[in-house]
């Protein structure tokens, strides 16, 4: 197949993304994957830097440590995933606007079954 767009060269990345040839299923898998690596890259960040010597390793170490313990695991990683789930309806409100819909309701006043 024969791309009729070519991507010049000095693109940025929303031009880039705009002229990617792929479909767009997979546009939206990759949409949706950028929170999700986000969160891990985050977390393994966390623990590179509970790997360094003095303060810094010993502070993401505590960190790392509350994070991970049986009841705040759940809490910390509930609050990644929030932040996730916002972040991608942040994004999804930036690109399809913020329209408001609005509900049709019948008169009652016309019903003939009244």
């Amino acid at each position: 197949m024969i791309p009729s767009k070519t991507i010049p060269r000095h693109c940025n990345f929303p031009i880039f993304w705009n002229t990617l040839l792929v479909s767009k299923k997979t546009k939206t898998i990759l949409k949706g994957m950028i929170p999700i690596i986000g969160v891990a890259l985050v977390l393994i960040l966390f623990s590179l830097l509970a790997n360094q010597p003095g303060l810094t390793g010993e502070i993401f170490a505590k960190i790392l440590g509350v994070m991970f313990t049986p009841i705040f695991m759940e809490c910390s990683l509930a609050f990644l995933g929030l932040t996730a789930l916002l972040w991608v309806n942040h994004v999804r409100l930036k690109a399809e606007g913020d329209d408001y819909v609005t509900l049709e309701i019948e008169d009652e006043s016309d019903d003939p079954r009244s």
